[in-house]
């Protein structure tokens, strides 16, 4: 079995980490989506302007810090300092310390788009210290959006649908054909609201 199918990933769904590269010799790390469509490549779409990008263009090497503290994602965010690092296995990438599971990759393609590159890239190795649930947005949105249902009468409708929309388009993207996608689906059915 291979490794991003092993670690429970599903074709198409993107699953938020925490890609670590180094800055000047300096570790960096940054929250990005990852999926993959075929089990043997990942995917990640980065702005242009994005440290990440171009640290992994100039070494052409990363680590994919897979977490489920969110803690980690705020200091990967806006307090780098509290993030403890150590040396990756086989590529020339920090990981963060005692992540449950870290996976480092070479890049194999890039493609330039408007305002975004997309990265392919192969795992060269991947270390486990412990259980770790992917962070997929959907779940959440969803619990979101069926919350959000229950209060149409106290909030403007307007609002509501907005918000639902906007939900329900970020969970077809990173969750295409899920059952979260299909909750969406009859929720708007029952509340008589178009998805555009």
């Amino acid at each position: 079995m291979r490794i991003l199918e092993q670690i429970g990933m599903i074709k198409g769904w993107t699953y938020e980490a925490i890609v670590s590269t180094y800055y000047e010799n300096s570790p960096h790390a940054a929250p990005i989506g990852v999926w993959t469509d075929d089990f043997d490549t990942l995917h990640m779409e980065i702005y242009k302007n994005a440290k990440t990008l171009g640290n992994i263009l100039k070494s052409r090497e990363f680590a994919v810090n897979l977490v489920s503290d969110l803690t980690i994602f705020y200091e990967s965010l806006f307090d780098k300092a509290k993030i403890a690092w150590e040396k990756s296995t086989k590529v020339n990438a920090p990981i963060i310390k005692d992540t449950p599971l870290v996976m480092e990759f070479r890049l194999k393609r890039i493609k330039e788009k408007e305002n975004t590159f997309h990265l392919e890239s192969t795992p060269v190795h991947f270390q486990s210290k412990g259980t770790v649930n992917l962070i997929n947005r959907a779940r959440a949105l969803t619990l979101e959006c069926l919350v959000i249902a229950t209060k149409s009468q106290h909030l403007g409708e307007l609002k509501i649908k907005e918000t639902l929309r906007e939900n329900y388009r970020v969970i077809k993207k990173v969750a295409p054909g899920s059952q979260y996608e299909r909750i969406l689906e009859m929720l708007f059915e029952r509340m008589q609201i178009s998805d555009e």
